[in-house]
């Protein structure tokens, strides 16, 4: 049932939204990326090489999700697998790039070039696609505003660029604390409400939701703008972090109210990564309250959110959305053929072994970069040891669909 559900929502009425193999591919490199991170982490400790690989893992994962769920939830118009694909090469070159030139190539002016033209060209399209959206005018606004807080990050990263290539002025690095904000709080963490409005209800087959006109997510935009104004003023960012603490405390108690109108009586893998997501984003925050005291625990603010609250939610979230466009794939190469449920096809010890790493791991690191600042690596190792699982836990669910065998006895692979 969960999964024709999920089928109805992600395909519309009767409808292709899109290339289910092109949003796979744009998938699977993000987790290439996410992989990378946490090999980084795990090998060289704290760095912006590692921290710009899990932002190109956030930014390839959310191009594939809204290449499928704008036209569904929005009507917006259906963007070509092609598109996509060129869009999501853009970045994964950029941020390559970028990343390289973070380990000494001299890289930073293309990496900036890259990556500004198409950043540009991403959110202009996404903006007309919104624009031209008929429903869901909450998430609509809501996205929007994730999408400029993007706009104004790229742009501030892609001056940053310029200085580190030793083109432009030296003050401009001093952006970096409005650059990593604007991506972490306005962009990502925007997004990941928007889009959890409609999945947690739909994860959990629920009866109906507690959000009602979804006030508490104005107050999250408020927050972020508040804080984004006021980096260099103490007084308003705590009254900006304070509004996003109040706002992730009510829209948490909203998705537990709708969660107990669910159906099944399991809570899916997908919302238990996104309940301990939830919960470190809530930590996230009060531990960037009190940086705002104790400059000490930035560093560990920062691995709570990007670690924890952003890259979990991302990987329980893809449970679902990857398995699907692996079900769609098995459908159009044979709409006769009897497939798996995806409640059903998730190995879950897998997926909760790595849930328990990921968890442990971000919360050690976070603990270590404060108080043993030089055991933080025990951290890291753990969490690469619970991505890696997670991702062979997402490549197995996928195979099972992409790989399974014909009533011959034959194996087969997809097609796009």
């Amino acid at each position: 049932m969960a999964g024709a559900l999920f089928a109805y929502v992600m395909i519309g009425l009767g409808d292709r939204v899109s290339d289910p193999v092109g949003s796979g591919w744009v998938l699977a490199g993000s987790l290439l990326f996410f992989l990378t991170g946490c090999m980084l982490l795990a090998i060289g400790g704290t760095s912006l090489g590692a921290l710009h690989a899990f932002a190109a893992f956030l930014v390839l994962a959310v191009v594939a999700a809204l290449n499928q769920l704008l036209p569904v939830l929005t009507h917006a118009p259906v963007a070509r697998p092609q598109s996509v694909i060129a869009v999501a090469t853009g970045f994964a070159i950029g941020f390559s790039l970028l990343i390289a030139a973070f380990y000494g190539a001299p890289m930073f002016g293309a990496a900036g070039i890259v990556l500004a033209l198409t950043a540009i060209a991403w959110v202009l399209w996404n903006m007309v696609r919104l624009w031209a959206g008929r429903d869901e005018r909450e998430t609509r606004v809501l996205v929007a505003f994730a999408t400029i807080a993007f706009a104004g990050a790229v742009g501030i990263g892609a001056l940053m660029t310029c200085t580190l290539g030793g083109r432009c002025s030296a003050q401009i690095v001093g952006l970096a604390p409005l650059h990593a904000f604007l991506a972490v709080a306005g962009f990502a963490s925007l997004l990941i409400v928007a889009v959890s409005f409609r999945f947690v209800p739909m994860f959990a087959v629920a009866h109906g939701d507690a959000y009602g006109r979804r006030a508490m997510q104005w107050v999250a935009v408020a927050g972020v703008a508040v804080a984004a104004g006021s980096l260099h003023w103490p007084l308003g960012l705590r009254l900006g972090l304070l509004e996003l603490l109040a706002s992730a405390i009510s829209i948490g108690a909203s998705h537990m109210r709708t969660l107990a109108t669910r159906l099944r009586k399991r809570v899916d893998v997908s919302l238990r990564y996104g309940s301990v997501a939830w919960c470190l984003a809530i930590v996230a925050i009060f531990v960037a309250l009190a940086a705002t005291w104790q400059t000490g625990l930035q560093t560990a603010a920062v691995i709570l959110a990007v670690l924890g609250w952003i890259s979990i939610t991302i990987l329980g979230y893809a449970y679902k959305v990857a398995g699907f466009l692996a079900w769609q794939v098995a459908k159009e190469r044979d709409p006769a053929a009897q497939l798996p449920a995806l409640s059903t096809a998730v190995h879950l010890p897998l997926a909760y072994a790595a849930l328990a790493f990921l968890g442990a791991g971000t919360c050690i690191a976070a603990f270590c970069s404060f108080v043993f600042p030089d055991h933080v690596g025990v951290g890291y190792g753990l969490y690469a040891i619970g991505g890696l699982a997670a991702v062979v836990a997402l490549a197995k669910l996928a195979s099972l669909y992409i790989l399974r065998r014909q009533p011959n006895g034959t194996s087969v692979r997809a097609t796009g």
